[in-house]
């Protein structure tokens, strides 16, 4: 299984979670692929997925040269729950700076998990060129 989990201002970290999604879908019929705005669900639920999950991805775009606080502060939950033997990725867009992806990055690694890919970042909204570039991102996730 593959978790996704998003927080969002603009809705184009919601279309690049959902580009990925289907990226990995495309490569691998067989995996479960489910994604979550964390604004909208509880976090209980979303530790349950992270438990059945093999790769987490996680997104936010970067406000004040980091990332929300949402994403932060559910990260650091997972790092008191000291899971082991799980690969992570990272996304986001941002406006001027785009650290996004490297404190995510960061976090997860500081969380035990191992971060396989670099991550996808892109600036402003996604266009079509962006969103083609969220789905074989999603691909490379789905060959971890």
């Amino acid at each position: 299984q593959v978790t996704i989990i998003y927080d969002t201002m603009w809705n184009g970290t919601k279309l690049l979670a959902e580009k990925i999604a289907e990226g990995i879908l495309q490569a691998d019929k067989d995996v479960t692929v489910k994604v979550y705005n964390i604004a909208k669900c509880d976090d209980n639920d979303l530790i349950t997925e992270v438990f059945k999950s093999k790769t987490v991805v996680i997104g936010s775009p970067t406000i004040s040269n980091s990332i929300l606080h949402s994403i932060a502060g559910f990260i650091h939950l997972m790092k008191g729950l000291k899971f082991k033997g799980k690969k992570a990725a990272a996304f986001g867009c941002y406006g001027w700076s785009g650290e996004c992806v490297k404190v995510i990055n960061e976090l997860m690694v500081n969380a035990g998990f191992e971060v396989a890919l670099e991550g996808y970042r892109n600036q402003w909204n996604p266009g079509a060129d962006a969103q083609k570039e969220a789905v074989d991102f999603g691909k490379a996730i789905a060959k971890l």
